[in-house]
Protein backbone atom coordinates (compact mmCIF):
# COMPACT_ATOMS: atom_id res chain seq x y z
CA UNK A 1 0.00 0.00 0.00
CA UNK A 2 1.52 3.37 -1.03
CA UNK A 3 0.36 7.04 0.88
CA UNK A 4 -3.19 7.43 -1.00
CA UNK A 5 -3.02 11.55 -0.46
CA UNK A 6 0.20 11.41 -2.71
CA UNK A 7 -2.17 10.69 -5.64
CA UNK A 8 -4.85 13.59 -4.92
CA UNK A 9 -6.41 15.73 -7.67
CA UNK A 10 -7.47 15.59 -11.19
CA UNK A 11 -7.02 12.89 -14.04
CA UNK A 12 -3.81 15.44 -14.68
CA UNK A 13 -2.42 15.73 -11.41
CA UNK A 14 -3.18 11.53 -10.81
CA UNK A 15 -1.15 11.05 -14.24
CA UNK A 16 1.84 13.03 -13.32
CA UNK A 17 1.59 11.43 -9.57
CA UNK A 18 1.98 8.03 -11.21
CA UNK A 19 4.76 8.88 -13.40
CA UNK A 20 6.90 10.14 -10.07
CA UNK A 21 6.43 6.98 -8.38
CA UNK A 22 7.35 4.94 -11.10
CA UNK A 23 10.16 7.16 -11.78
CA UNK A 24 11.28 6.86 -8.51
CA UNK A 25 10.68 3.10 -7.86
CA UNK A 26 12.92 2.35 -11.22
CA UNK A 27 16.00 4.59 -9.60
CA UNK A 28 15.47 2.61 -6.19
CA UNK A 29 15.13 -0.81 -8.13
CA UNK A 30 18.11 0.20 -9.85
CA UNK A 31 20.31 0.79 -7.02
CA UNK A 32 19.70 -3.10 -6.06
CA UNK A 33 20.75 -4.27 -9.64
CA UNK A 34 17.09 -4.51 -10.67
CA UNK A 35 16.31 -3.53 -13.99
CA UNK A 36 12.10 -2.38 -14.88
CA UNK A 37 10.59 -1.74 -18.28
CA UNK A 38 8.07 0.31 -19.56
CA UNK A 39 6.41 3.34 -17.96
CA UNK A 40 3.36 2.20 -16.13
CA UNK A 41 1.40 4.52 -17.72
CA UNK A 42 -1.80 2.73 -19.84
CA UNK A 43 -5.08 2.71 -18.39
CA UNK A 44 -6.84 0.25 -20.37
CA UNK A 45 -11.18 1.39 -20.51
CA UNK A 46 -11.81 -2.35 -19.24
CA UNK A 47 -9.73 -1.43 -15.96
CA UNK A 48 -11.25 1.56 -15.06
CA UNK A 49 -14.12 0.34 -13.01
CA UNK A 50 -16.93 0.59 -10.69
CA UNK A 51 -16.73 -1.58 -7.73
CA UNK A 52 -18.53 -2.56 -4.66
CA UNK A 53 -18.92 -5.55 -2.36
CA UNK A 54 -21.84 -7.34 -1.22
CA UNK A 55 -22.64 -9.21 2.04
CA UNK A 56 -25.31 -9.71 4.88
CA UNK A 57 -25.79 -7.02 7.59
CA UNK A 58 -23.46 -9.05 10.26
CA UNK A 59 -21.09 -9.63 7.29
CA UNK A 60 -21.07 -13.72 7.33
CA UNK A 61 -20.36 -14.10 3.77
CA UNK A 62 -16.89 -12.98 5.20
CA UNK A 63 -16.37 -13.77 8.86
CA UNK A 64 -18.07 -17.29 9.06
CA UNK A 65 -17.36 -18.67 5.25
CA UNK A 66 -14.22 -17.04 4.17
CA UNK A 67 -16.21 -15.47 1.16
CA UNK A 68 -15.92 -12.19 -0.63
CA UNK A 69 -18.34 -11.58 -3.01
CA UNK A 70 -17.29 -8.46 -5.48
CA UNK A 71 -19.76 -6.69 -8.20
CA UNK A 72 -17.18 -4.57 -11.10
CA UNK A 73 -17.90 -3.46 -14.89
CA UNK A 74 -16.13 -0.80 -16.62
CA UNK A 75 -16.77 3.17 -15.75
CA UNK A 76 -19.64 4.15 -17.47
CA UNK A 77 -21.01 0.92 -18.57
CA UNK A 78 -24.92 -0.66 -18.67
CA UNK A 79 -23.92 -3.94 -19.45
CA UNK A 80 -23.59 -7.12 -17.34
CA UNK A 81 -21.50 -6.56 -13.92
CA UNK A 82 -18.75 -9.34 -13.05
CA UNK A 83 -19.26 -10.84 -10.27
CA UNK A 84 -16.24 -12.14 -8.56
CA UNK A 85 -17.04 -14.98 -5.36
CA UNK A 86 -13.77 -15.56 -3.94
CA UNK A 87 -12.27 -17.88 -0.83
CA UNK A 88 -9.46 -16.76 1.01
CA UNK A 89 -7.34 -18.15 3.50
CA UNK A 90 -4.47 -18.16 4.71
CA UNK A 91 -3.93 -22.01 4.57
CA UNK A 92 -3.11 -23.35 0.89
CA UNK A 93 -4.80 -26.67 1.53
CA UNK A 94 -7.83 -25.16 2.47
CA UNK A 95 -8.00 -22.54 -0.56
CA UNK A 96 -7.41 -25.53 -3.06
CA UNK A 97 -9.91 -27.75 -1.66
CA UNK A 98 -12.54 -25.37 -2.27
CA UNK A 99 -13.86 -26.56 -6.28
CA UNK A 100 -16.73 -24.65 -6.71
CA UNK A 101 -17.52 -24.22 -10.00
CA UNK A 102 -20.22 -22.17 -12.57
CA UNK A 103 -23.60 -23.84 -13.05
CA UNK A 104 -22.99 -22.83 -16.35
CA UNK A 105 -20.01 -23.20 -18.66
CA UNK A 106 -18.29 -20.20 -19.66
CA UNK A 107 -15.13 -19.12 -20.98
CA UNK A 108 -14.43 -17.80 -17.78
CA UNK A 109 -11.63 -20.45 -15.75
CA UNK A 110 -11.29 -20.35 -12.10
CA UNK A 111 -8.39 -18.72 -10.85
CA UNK A 112 -5.81 -19.99 -8.02
CA UNK A 113 -3.75 -17.37 -6.95
CA UNK A 114 -1.21 -16.35 -3.81
CA UNK A 115 -1.00 -12.62 -2.58
CA UNK A 116 1.70 -12.10 -0.77
CA UNK A 117 2.43 -9.15 1.12
CA UNK A 118 5.48 -7.97 3.57
CA UNK A 119 4.73 -7.04 6.87
CA UNK A 120 7.23 -4.88 8.60
CA UNK A 121 8.42 -5.62 12.36
CA UNK A 122 10.99 -3.83 13.73
CA UNK A 123 14.03 -5.78 12.12
CA UNK A 124 13.44 -7.75 9.49
CA UNK A 125 10.08 -8.02 6.79
CA UNK A 126 8.65 -11.02 6.64
CA UNK A 127 5.68 -12.13 4.31
CA UNK A 128 2.06 -12.68 5.27
CA UNK A 129 0.09 -14.64 2.05
CA UNK A 130 -3.08 -15.68 1.51
CA UNK A 131 -4.27 -17.81 -0.47
CA UNK A 132 -7.33 -17.41 -2.88
CA UNK A 133 -9.82 -19.52 -5.16
CA UNK A 134 -12.49 -17.16 -7.17
CA UNK A 135 -15.13 -17.89 -9.81
CA UNK A 136 -16.10 -14.90 -11.99
CA UNK A 137 -20.30 -14.66 -12.62
CA UNK A 138 -22.19 -12.33 -14.53
CA UNK A 139 -25.66 -10.25 -13.57
CA UNK A 140 -28.40 -8.50 -15.41
CA UNK A 141 -28.01 -4.79 -14.11
CA UNK A 142 -32.24 -5.50 -13.99
CA UNK A 143 -31.63 -8.88 -12.04
CA UNK A 144 -28.86 -7.92 -9.37
CA UNK A 145 -28.99 -10.50 -5.99
CA UNK A 146 -30.41 -9.22 -2.95
CA UNK A 147 -29.79 -12.34 -1.18
CA UNK A 148 -27.66 -14.51 -0.06
CA UNK A 149 -28.62 -17.59 -2.09
CA UNK A 150 -29.08 -15.20 -5.29
CA UNK A 151 -25.62 -14.42 -4.82
CA UNK A 152 -24.31 -18.18 -4.75
CA UNK A 153 -27.00 -19.63 -7.33
CA UNK A 154 -24.24 -19.52 -10.38
CA UNK A 155 -21.77 -21.67 -8.64
CA UNK A 156 -22.07 -25.04 -7.70
CA UNK A 157 -20.47 -27.52 -4.66
CA UNK A 158 -19.55 -24.60 -2.24
CA UNK A 159 -17.77 -26.57 0.33
CA UNK A 160 -17.23 -24.15 3.63
CA UNK A 161 -19.65 -24.42 5.84
CA UNK A 162 -21.59 -22.98 7.92
CA UNK A 163 -23.12 -20.26 5.25
CA UNK A 164 -25.68 -18.29 6.25
CA UNK A 165 -29.21 -18.88 5.68
CA UNK A 166 -30.09 -18.73 1.40
CA UNK A 167 -33.15 -15.89 2.23
CA UNK A 168 -30.91 -13.88 4.06
CA UNK A 169 -30.89 -10.22 2.62
CA UNK A 170 -27.53 -8.91 1.33
CA UNK A 171 -26.09 -5.46 1.04
CA UNK A 172 -23.37 -3.31 -0.30
CA UNK A 173 -20.46 -3.55 2.27
CA UNK A 174 -20.18 -0.74 4.05
CA UNK A 175 -22.06 1.13 1.76
CA UNK A 176 -18.92 1.67 -0.37
CA UNK A 177 -19.27 2.30 -3.88
CA UNK A 178 -15.63 2.57 -5.35
CA UNK A 179 -13.92 4.12 -8.64
CA UNK A 180 -11.11 1.84 -9.74
CA UNK A 181 -8.55 3.35 -11.71
CA UNK A 182 -5.84 0.89 -12.91
CA UNK A 183 -2.29 1.79 -14.26
CA UNK A 184 -0.18 -1.00 -16.26
CA UNK A 185 2.18 -1.47 -18.76
CA UNK A 186 5.11 -1.71 -16.16
CA UNK A 187 7.61 -4.28 -15.59
CA UNK A 188 10.19 -5.57 -13.35
CA UNK A 189 12.64 -7.88 -14.77
CA UNK A 190 13.28 -11.05 -12.11
CA UNK A 191 15.20 -12.90 -14.48
CA UNK A 192 16.22 -13.48 -18.91
CA UNK A 193 12.90 -15.10 -19.18
CA UNK A 194 10.52 -13.47 -16.88
CA UNK A 195 9.12 -10.29 -16.14
CA UNK A 196 6.92 -9.34 -13.19
CA UNK A 197 4.04 -7.43 -14.19
CA UNK A 198 2.87 -4.40 -12.77
CA UNK A 199 -0.10 -2.20 -11.19
CA UNK A 200 -0.70 0.22 -9.87
CA UNK A 201 -4.10 0.69 -8.59
CA UNK A 202 -6.34 3.74 -7.62
CA UNK A 203 -9.19 3.19 -5.36
CA UNK A 204 -11.79 7.03 -4.82
CA UNK A 205 -15.18 7.14 -3.43
CA UNK A 206 -18.23 8.01 -5.72
CA UNK A 207 -18.87 11.36 -3.67
CA UNK A 208 -15.05 12.16 -3.73
CA UNK A 209 -13.31 11.91 -6.61
CA UNK A 210 -10.52 14.15 -6.24
CA UNK A 211 -8.97 12.31 -2.93
CA UNK A 212 -8.34 8.61 -3.28
CA UNK A 213 -8.83 6.66 -0.07
CA UNK A 214 -6.11 3.90 -1.34
CA UNK A 215 -3.05 3.24 -3.70
CA UNK A 216 -1.70 0.23 -3.91
CA UNK A 217 1.14 -1.16 -6.20
CA UNK A 218 1.39 -4.60 -7.25
CA UNK A 219 4.20 -7.04 -9.21
CA UNK A 220 3.20 -10.75 -10.18
CA UNK A 221 4.61 -13.40 -12.35
CA UNK A 222 3.14 -17.08 -13.24
CA UNK A 223 4.46 -20.42 -11.80
CA UNK A 224 5.30 -23.42 -13.70
CA UNK A 225 2.96 -25.92 -11.52
CA UNK A 226 3.18 -24.07 -8.46
CA UNK A 227 7.00 -23.80 -8.55
CA UNK A 228 9.26 -20.98 -9.51
CA UNK A 229 13.33 -20.50 -10.20
CA UNK A 230 14.72 -20.00 -6.46
CA UNK A 231 16.54 -17.02 -8.49
CA UNK A 232 13.72 -15.34 -9.75
CA UNK A 233 12.19 -15.88 -6.09
CA UNK A 234 15.15 -14.68 -4.20
CA UNK A 235 14.89 -11.64 -6.78
CA UNK A 236 11.30 -11.20 -6.11
CA UNK A 237 11.92 -11.18 -2.09
CA UNK A 238 14.57 -8.35 -3.13
CA UNK A 239 11.95 -6.19 -4.73
CA UNK A 240 9.62 -6.67 -1.48
CA UNK A 241 12.74 -5.39 0.52
CA UNK A 242 13.45 -2.74 -1.42
CA UNK A 243 9.99 -1.25 -1.37
CA UNK A 244 9.02 -1.36 2.26
CA UNK A 245 12.48 0.96 2.36
CA UNK A 246 10.88 2.93 0.26
CA UNK A 247 9.04 6.14 1.54
CA UNK A 248 6.66 5.87 -1.39
CA UNK A 249 5.47 3.23 0.82
CA UNK A 250 3.08 3.36 3.42
CA UNK A 251 3.72 0.05 5.71
CA UNK A 252 0.62 0.42 8.06
CA UNK A 253 -1.60 1.23 4.85
CA UNK A 254 -5.28 -0.90 5.10
CA UNK A 255 -5.41 -3.21 2.07
CA UNK A 256 -7.88 -2.19 0.06
CA UNK A 257 -10.31 -5.47 1.23
CA UNK A 258 -10.03 -3.98 4.72
CA UNK A 259 -11.30 -0.59 3.89
CA UNK A 260 -14.54 -2.56 2.93
CA UNK A 261 -14.62 -4.87 5.67
CA UNK A 262 -12.89 -3.29 8.37
CA UNK A 263 -10.91 -5.83 9.70
CA UNK A 264 -9.94 -7.78 6.76
CA UNK A 265 -6.16 -9.12 5.88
Amino acid sequence: MLHAKEFAGDEAARDRAVARFWERLRAELQGADIDTQGRLDVQKDSKQRDVFFLDTEKRDLYHRSDLVFRMRRKLDSSKDWKATLKFRHGDRLLAEAQDFELRKKSDEEPKFEEDVKAMPPADTPRFWALFSRSVEAEFNPKHMPVTVGECLGPYTDIRKAPLPALDTPVQTVADLHVVEHVYEEGWIRLSKEIDAECALILWREEEKLRTPIAAEFSFRFPLQEGQADIKVVRKAWTVMKTLLKSPLVDPKGPTKTALAYGDAD
